[in-house]
């Protein structure tokens, strides 16, 4: 009887197939890898634009102003859009900050919120 070497042609592309289907997914998990990464980033930075935000207020010593203000600030080349709700509280010494961070290209998707409360003396 005659012995063969080797692998089939049916064998290879089944191989083949099972191959590609594996760098399929690697390339897709990296793919998503990368996308969290830059998100993580966006967050981070909206972060230090709400801190900048309130921090301002203390720094100058401001007591704010009942009512809406509306900001357009970038930041580590990224363009955010910045809205700051002052409100009253049942204490009229202080002032409750509502900051809300977006990016500019999709301004209804709030990336960052953050509640700040400032006294006036």
């Amino acid at each position: 009887m005659l012995q063969r070497k080797g692998f089939t042609l049916i064998e290879c592309l089944v191989a083949l197939f099972i191959v590609t289907i594996v760098l399929a997914s690697a390339s897709r998990a990296i793919g998503l890898i990368i996308s969290d990464v830059h998100d993580t980033f966006v967050r981070e930075v909206a972060t230090w634009v709400a801190e900048n935000e309130y921090n301002l207020y203390f720094v100058n010593e401001e007591y704010p102003d009942v009512g809406v203000v509306k900001k357009k600030l970038s930041l580590a080349k990224i363009d955010f859009n910045v809205v700051e709700t002052v409100s009253n509280t049942p204490n009229p010494y202080f002032r409750k900050i509502d900051i809300a961070i977006s990016e500019q290209n999709t301004p209804d998707y709030v990336i960052f919120k953050t509640v700040v409360y400032v006294a006036q003396y």
